[in-house]
């Protein structure tokens, strides 16, 4: 039980270190343009943020896989097949990006067309494909419940977000990149956080 209640915290202190990543590779890089660049330029290798910035979200990455992991074998078979189901996808993709983003930062800032870089993007495209897969699955699983019909309606809340994200990524300038990014990747980010309070509550009360 405690093991559980542990694990189950874990997201949740995952997403307060991916804040801290942002917050000080913003503070370590100098003349960072929150509103045009990518997140991923704070942990680029080139990046003077680099250093600080890839310990915490190191950290996220690590207690993201073993949360992801958990809350797979904890709701293995217990709610509905498709939440389980929703849980395997959302754990393959913590581990894409956990270990994707790990071995194959940007080269620099931006874009420089490097194996390295396309090998990011590779990550980043299957990282979008496997949590829209997971959020959509969880969003069906929840709502087909009677006690978590919330979770659904957060879960819509998170797909309907990551929609608008990817829109504007392809609407607005490139000067402001940074602004959609932010709306596709915190979404992710915060529903993580989301999921693993529910957790906690649920082993608490079962």
């Amino acid at each position: 039980m405690y093991v559980k209640k542990a694990v189950s915290l874990f997201g949740a202190i995952g997403t307060i270190f991916y804040f801290i990543h942002v917050i000080l590779g913003r503070i370590f890089y100098d003349g960072y343009n929150p509103l045009a660049q990518a997140i991923s330029d704070l942990t680029a290798a080139d990046s003077p943020s680099k250093n600080i910035a890839s310990v915490f979200s190191f950290l996220y990455g690590i207690l993201t896989v073993i949360f992801s992991t958990g809350f797979f074998i904890c709701f293995k078979g217990t709610i509905n097949k498709i939440v389980t189901a929703g849980a395997f996808f959302f754990c393959v993709m913590t581990l894409i990006s956990f270990f994707g983003y790990t071995f194959f930062p940007l080269s620099e800032a931006g874009y420089a067309g490097t194996f390295q870089d396309k090998m990011h993007i590779a990550v980043t495209t299957a990282v979008v494909v496997f949590t829209i897969l997971s959020i959509i699955l969880y969003s069906i699983g929840f709502f087909k419940t009677s006690e978590y019909k919330y979770m659904g309606i957060i879960s819509i809340c998170t797909f309907g977000l990551l929609i608008i994200g990817v829109m504007l990524i392809n609407i607005l300038p490139k000067e402001y990149f940074g602004i959609a990014e932010r709306i596709n990747v915190y979404s992710i980010i915060i529903y993580t956080g989301i999921l693993s309070l529910w957790m906690y509550r649920y082993i608490k009360h079962n």
